[in-house]
């Protein structure tokens, strides 16, 4: 599991590759391990939309479902509260999808979990001040509850990246 300071460095890394412009990529790919996930993605908030700063799957992942995902994600009306992503930026609070989208009210997120051989989601609003900025997400094979380790996890880093105001950069 990952302690204070591995979550610092997670962090810096984002910083560093914001600054520098670069691809986001390893830094999601390092939460994708440490989380045990099944893919990973970031998005900044704009006028009635998200868009994606960087998305990321396991490489056993089928390679249509990936490219999929990542090209209707590019872009997300705000208006589709059927995916976590959206609910999370919507509702300022963290989104918890599962297989049974009746029930999580977020059956966009539930047909995606299926393709991705997925148990659940976990969206994490990304806050700068009293704003929401944005929104990082991780889907896993693992049914957590919210105050899990792994949910406290991501929800710190995404508290990290808007104190520093990271999304920002953009």
């Amino acid at each position: 599991m990952v302690d204070a300071q591995q979550m610092k460095e997670i962090v810096a890394q984002f910083e560093e590759l914001f600054q520098s412009k670069n691809s986001i990529s390893s830094v999601l790919d390092r939460i994708m391990d440490v989380l045990g996930g099944r893919a990973i993605g970031l998005w900044r908030c704009e006028t009635g939309k998200l868009i994606q700063v960087g998305f990321r799957a396991v490489t056993e992942m089928d390679e249509q479902v990936r490219k999929q995902f990542a090209s209707v994600t590019q872009e997300v009306s705000l208006e589709n509260t059927g995916l976590g992503i959206v609910k999370a930026v919507v509702e300022r609070t963290p989104a918890i999808g599962t297989l049974r989208g009746e029930e999580s009210g977020l059956q966009g997120s539930s047909e995606w979990l299926q393709k991705f051989g997925a148990q659940q989601s976990y969206a994490v609003p990304v806050v700068e001040g009293d704003e929401v900025v944005g929104v990082l997400a991780i889907s896993t094979n693992c049914v957590h509850q919210a105050g899990d380790p792994e949910w406290e996890i991501l929800t710190k880093i995404a508290d990290g990246i808007g104190e520093k105001k990271l999304l920002g950069m953009f």
